[in-house]
């Protein structure tokens, strides 16, 4: 998974591609066969069925890029499944891993789009998460992961565009507030020295702790 993720990141890095147009988090299933050659490359999301259903949206259209040409690099690099007589079978290998955002955008782009000084991440969950009051005696039954979509503006304001995914409606309130609050400490991104408004998903994961 992790060879798997690095290679991504070094081909959206090689052709340039913005972190904002990935999907943080893939899934894939990789069919192998009996030489060790990936023949098949199916993505797993929320619309699949069986087997192939996970809690992910559909990623990308440059993701699916980035992914299938970083799969393509790894042709021939896998151990082909053997039954216990030792013969060669085809087998099928399902991997879930998150592509390494923060490093393509700080390679792709020199004048990154910045939070309180750093290229927002962990440092942005923590400083919402700090702000939504998020205790399992408020939300006695509710956790889960929340995904709002938001731009920066050229001028540093903070613009609410979609709310993507979450679990309870105050809760998104909450955190909507607290995206809002952080109008002010953004440095937006920059092209040829020129601030551009730049798209931004807030993704986080809040865990409910009660015990059952």
């Amino acid at each position: 998974m992790a060879r798997l993720a690095a290679m991504a990141g070094d081909v959206a890095v090689e052709e340039r591609i913005p972190a904002d147009s990935l999907s943080a988090e893939v899934a894939v299933a990789l069919r192998i066969d009996t030489l060790g050659r990936i023949v098949e490359l199916r993505f797993l999301d929320n619309t699949c069925e069986g087997r192939d259903r996970v809690d992910l949206e559909p990623v990308t259209p440059r993701t699916r890029q980035v992914v299938e040409r970083a799969v393509g690099r790894m042709t021939g690099t896998w151990s082909p499944a053997r039954r216990a007589d030792g013969l060669a079978v085809n087998y099928v290998q399902r991997l879930w891993f998150r592509l390494p955002l923060q490093r393509i955008e700080e390679q792709v782009n020199p004048d990154p789009l910045l939070f309180m000084g750093e290229v927002p991440g962990e440092n942005f969950f923590r400083w919402v998460a700090d702000r939504t009051g998020y205790h399992s005696y408020r939300f006695p039954t509710t956790g889960g992961r929340v995904h709002i979509r938001f731009y920066v503006e050229a001028d540093g304001r903070v613009t609410i565009d979609k709310v993507l995914r979450s679990p309870d409606e105050r809760l998104t309130k909450r955190v909507i507030r607290a995206i809002r609050s952080s109008e002010g400490k953004w440095t937006p991104r920059k092209v040829d020295g020129v601030p551009q408004r730049t798209a931004y998903t807030f993704r986080g994961n809040f865990i409910n702790d009660t015990s059952n």
